[in-house]
């Protein structure tokens, strides 16, 4: 367990088939940047995911007031191809904490938008994951390369000046 942001949101991870200090690292320095005021739970379960054709998916325990969730990632994978998935199902994370992804009556809304019956590919909240852990990806390594090069980790205002300011 991991307790960040003195003691108000905590990570647990666990499973087989990944590096526990990348898990630790981009799941902190997300919470700590897009999240900071929230007390967050997340259980990182790493197992094989072939069986279910995916490489993560991000659930949620409490839909009324999303701050417990599940992140189950496909163990054994590539560095790049970890770093982004665990990016893109944080993504969805704060969509849920944020509200803009919302389960009602049995159906999934993004933005009011039900997207229940809309193919995987074509679901704006997939839409906007796939886009941001692209983003994310590039500030996670220059955040994390300035802080071994002894900087002050710090907003890069030149990068999130390309993204609307919704889509952060």
């Amino acid at each position: 367990m991991d307790a960040t942001l003195g003691n108000k949101s905590y990570i647990y991870h666990f499973g087989y088939g990944y590096s526990k200090k990348r898990c630790k690292s981009i799941t902190n320095w997300f919470l700590n940047r897009y999240l900071p005021r929230h007390k967050i739970t997340i259980d990182i379960v790493h197992r094989s995911l072939t069986k279910d054709d995916c490489f993560g998916f991000c659930d949620v325990t409490n839909y009324s007031r999303p701050r417990d969730f599940t992140i189950e990632l496909h163990s054994g994978m590539n560095e790049l191809d970890y770093t982004k998935t665990l990016l893109h199902e944080l993504v969805h994370l704060k969509q849920w904490v944020i509200g803009s992804l919302k389960l009602k009556s049995g159906a999934m809304y993004y933005r009011g938008l039900n997207v229940s019956d809309i193919d995987y590919n074509r679901q704006p909240h997939e839409f906007e994951a796939f886009k941001l852990q692209e983003f994310l990806y590039t500030l996670y390594n220059r955040d994390m390369l300035e802080s071994t090069e002894g900087k002050k980790v710090r907003k890069n205002i030149f990068l999130e000046s390309k993204l609307p300011r919704h889509l952060l």
